[in-house]
C-alpha cells in the first residue's frame, strides 16, 4: 500500500501574558473560517481603516513603540528595540538612542539603526516614495544598519557555516535546511517568531499583489505567486515552526498596537496566534497531497562531522530511511540506513574530514515496507578547510571579528603581529564564545598576523588596516 504523503500543521498551545487590544468584533467576520476564505478574510479586515504612512513617518513611530529600557550605556531611559542587536536574558553588546542614532549610512555595528523591510524591496518591486507594502509599519522593524546590510535581499533560514555572525548572533551563511539554496540569514531564537508574523501579515494584507511579486531568486524560494497559500511550501514549513517555538512577546503586543494608532490596522497573527494554523494546514486545497512527511531536514557541521536531522509525521506502513551523499548533486551514493521506529526525530552523523573544502549534497530516500520510495528536498553544504578560525572585516577600518570555529573551546590566547613580527597585542578570551571583537584603534595602517594559541595548538590569519 502506497504512503499517503501529507502537509501536517501540528497545533501547539501558545501562552502569552499579554494580549494586543483590538476594538471589540474587529475580527468576527472571521469566526468559523480557515484556509483560503479565512486568508482572505483577515485581508479585508487589515485593509478596511488602513491608513498608509509615509516612509518618514516611521522614525517616529518607532520613537514611540519600538522601545525598551536602556541597560547599556547612558543617555535616554529608553531606547530601540533592535531585534539584530538585543540579547533578552543577556547584555546587548550596544544600544540606540531613538532618534539621535538613526541613519542610512553606516560603517560598523552600532554606528546606527535604519528601517528593516522583513519582505524586502526587491521581492516586491517596492518603492519607498510611494505609500503601501514599501512603508507598512507591521513589516518593517528598527534595526542596526551594519547587520540589515549584511541580511540584505536574503531569504529568513537556518545557517549551517556562517559566513558572518553579528554581535548578537545573528548570522548570514549556507542553509541547513533542505529546499533552499545560497545564503540565508537567520536572526537569534528570541526573534524568529516575530519575522514569521511579520511575513504572514504581509503575504496576507497584500494577497492580491502576490501573483505580481517574486521576480528575483531570492523572492522565489519565499512566494508562490498566487492568493493562497501564497508562500513556498519549505518556507512555510519552517515559518511555521518559528512561530511555534518563538510564541508572541510583549515587544509584538505593543508594536500592534502602536500600529493601529498609526496607520489604523493590525496584524491579526499576533492578535490570535491560532489563524496561522487556521489559515494553512493539511486540510487546505493545494496542501494535502505534497510530498512533505518529512517536515524537516536539516544539517550542522559539528566538529569533524555533519550531523544530520529530520522530524517527520506519518510514519505509517514506513520502513527506513536512506541517507545519500553527492558531490554532485547529480549522482548519489547511500550512505547509511535508518530504520523507522515510530519516531518523530531522527539524526544521522557523518564524517566530515575527507571532505574538507568540497560542496556536499545530502538527501534522504524514503523507503515504503511494500518497497515503494521517494526523495526528500536536497540539502547542499560546503565543508570548510580545517581551518579553526577566520578575520572579518578584512581589510580591518576600527575593528576586527575573529569568527572561531565550534571545535574551539576553552581559554585561548589571542596575538597580533605587525609584518616585522612585533607583537602589538596580546589577549586572553574564551573562545567558546565564538565570536571575539578586538579593536583596531591603535594599529596603523598595514599588514598584520593573527594568532590564535588554544589547547597547545596556534592558527594563523592574515589580515589588513586600512584608516
Amino acid at each position: 500500500m502506497k504512503m499517503k504523503y501529507t502537509l501536517t500543521v501540528l497545533l501547539f498551545a501558545i501562552t502569552i501574558s499579554a494580549h494586543s487590544q483590538p476594538p471589540t468584533g474587529y475580527y468576527n467576520s472571521a469566526a468559523g473560517k480557515t484556509c483560503a476564505d479565512l486568508k482572505t478574510t483577515l485581508k479585508n479586515i487589515v485593509t478596511q481603516g488602513m491608513t498608509p504612512k509615509t516612509y518618514a513617518n516611521l522614525w517616529t513611530q518607532y520613537t514611540l513603540t519600538d522601545l525598551k529600557p536602556r541597560t547599556v550605556g547612558t543617555g535616554s531611559a529608553n531606547v530601540i528595540y533592535d531585534i539584530y542587536s538585543s540579547k533578552p536574558g543577556s547584555t546587548d553588546p550596544y544600544q540606540f538612542t531613538p532618534g539621535t542614532d538613526q541613519c542610512g549610512s553606516y560603517s560598523v555595528e552600532g554606528d546606527c539603526y535604519n528601517r528593516e523591510h522583513i519582505v524586502p524591496l526587491s521581492w516586491f518591486n517596492g518603492n519607498t516614495g510611494s505609500q503601501g507594502p514599501a512603508t507598512d509599519y507591521l513589516h518593517i522593524f528598527p534595526t542596526d544598519g551594519v547587520v540589515n546590510g549584511h541580511r540584505s535581499n536574503f531569504i529568513y533560514g537556518e545557517v549551517a557555516t556562517p559566513s558572518w555572525t553579528s554581535m548578537n548572533g545573528s548570522k548570514l551563511g549556507n542553509s541547513i535546511l533542505a529546499g533552499f539554496t545560497g545564503n540565508v540569514f537567520e536572526p537569534i531564537d528570541s526573534f524568529k517568531g516575530d519575522v514569521a508574523r511579520a511575513f504572514f501579515y504581509f503575504v496576507t494584507r497584500y494577497e492580491d499583489n502576490m501573483s505580481t511579486y517574486g521576480n528575483t531568486a531570492n523572492a522565489l524560494q519565499a512566494f508562490e505567486p498566487n492568493t493562497f497559500p501564497s508562500i513556498d511550501i519549505p518556507y512555510l514549513q519552517m515559518m511555521i515552526n518559528w512561530h511555534h517555538f518563538d510564541p508572541v512577546s510583549q515587544k509584538e503586543l505593543d508594536r500592534n498596537n502602536g500600529a493601529y494608532s498609526f496607520q489604523g490596522n493590525r496584524n491579526p497573527f499576533i492578535d490570535d496566534p491560532s489563524y496561522v494554523d487556521l489559515v494553512w494546514n493539511n486540510a487546505c486545497p493545494g496542501l494535502s497531497t505534497l510530498p512533505v512527511d518529512v517536515i524537516y531536514f536539516g544539517g550542522k557541521l559539528n566538529g569533524e562531522v555533519v550531523k544530520l536531522n529530520w522530524t517527520v509525521d506519518n510514519e505509517v506502513l514506513f520502513d527506513h530511511y536512506e541517507v545519500e551523499r553527492s558531490f554532485n548533486g547529480t549522482f548519489y551514493n547511500s550512505i547509511a540506513q535508518v530504520k523507522a521506529v515510530n519516531a518523530r526525530k531522527y539524526t544521522y552523523a557523518d564524517n566530515a574530514v575527507e571532505n574538507r573544502g568540497r560542496q556536499v549534497f545530502y538527501r534522504l530516500k524514503k523507503v515504503d515496507k511494500d518497497g515503494k520510495f521517494s526523495y526528500t528536498q536536497v540539502l547542499t553544504m560546503h565543508i570548510p578547510l580545517n581551518t579553526k578560525f577566520s578575520v572579518y572585516p578584512n581589510p580591518a577600518t576600527t575593528y576586527m571579528q575573529l569568527q572561531l570555529n565550534g571545535n574551539v573551546s576553552g581559554k585561548a590566547t589571542i596575538q597580533i603581529a605587525d609584518i616585522t613580527g612585533k607583537m602589538v597585542l596580546q589577549q586572553t578570551v574564551d573562545a567558546s564564545s565564538g565570536n571575539i571583537r578586538l579593536s583596531t584603534s591603535n594599529l596603523v595602517t598595514g599588514t598584520y598576523f593573527v594568532k590564535l594559541l588554544c589547547n597547545g595548538e596556534q592558527y594563523m590569519q592574515k589580515v589588513v588596516v586600512v584608516k
